[in-house]
């Protein structure tokens, strides 16, 4: 049986951050904290991007959270390639303008559960240095953001209720992929709305998702 297994919030951090709060041995920071750190990374983020979201429990408007979660489509950019005066490169202006972030200090790499840095093109684990609050960055596509957009808001359970239903009805919800699918064929989704619709259930505000 296919079920959903949401991602772990990685923390890694040995100390209290700055007003963090620990619970349930995950720190948790104050709503108006992680509301000013995705402010100051959508800020930089968004003339790059043709798409950007906050995602997560900040979505879900929690009065804590454990982490910051921005999903975005970024623009790109064809350049010539500096190693060869006959190709060209498709630059993604979204990872670039993270990794100017990073060597600017404003975020750093974290690791993983598994003690791993995951810095790639589709997720990369940070965190904010001023805050010490964790922020995942997740690279969607036009294909697959709206279903992104719902697994990413989360939280776990109304994710595994929406796989559950979708196998009810003979199809495999693909949480990080363009939609639904079964023996060869796939259901792209539209809206958020579309995804809840389509396994049968009401669709829900984020702040209203259990």
């Amino acid at each position: 049986m296919n079920s959903y297994t949401p991602e772990p919030a990685p923390q890694d951090s040995p100390q209290p951050p700055p007003g963090g709060v620990c619970s349930d041995l995950v720190w948790r920071f104050p709503n108006a904290v992680g509301m000013k750190v995705a402010a100051e990374l959508c800020a930089a983020l968004k003339p790059v991007c043709e798409r950007l979201i906050v995602a997560g429990s900040l979505r879900r408007r929690k009065t804590t959270v454990g982490d910051v979660e921005i999903l975005y489509i970024g623009k790109t950019e064809v350049r010539q390639d500096p190693d060869d005066m006959f190709a060209s490169l498709t630059v993604n202006l979204a990872d670039e303008a993270i990794a100017a972030l990073e060597k600017s200090g404003v975020l750093e790499r974290r690791k993983n559960v598994n003690g791993s840095e995951m810095y790639g093109p589709k997720n990369k684990l940070m965190r904010h240095r001023a805050s010490s609050l964790p922020v995942d960055l997740f690279a969607a596509t036009p294909e697959n953001w709206w279903n992104y957009l719902v697994c990413r808001t989360g939280p776990a359970g109304s994710n595994t209720r929406i796989c559950m239903a979708a196998q009810d009805r003979g199809w495999k919800w693909n949480p990080y992929g363009a939609g639904f699918s079964r023996d060869g064929e796939t259901r792209a989704m539209e809206s958020e709305a579309e995804v809840f619709a389509f396994v049968g259930l009401p669709y829900a505000q984020p702040e209203e998702r259990r």
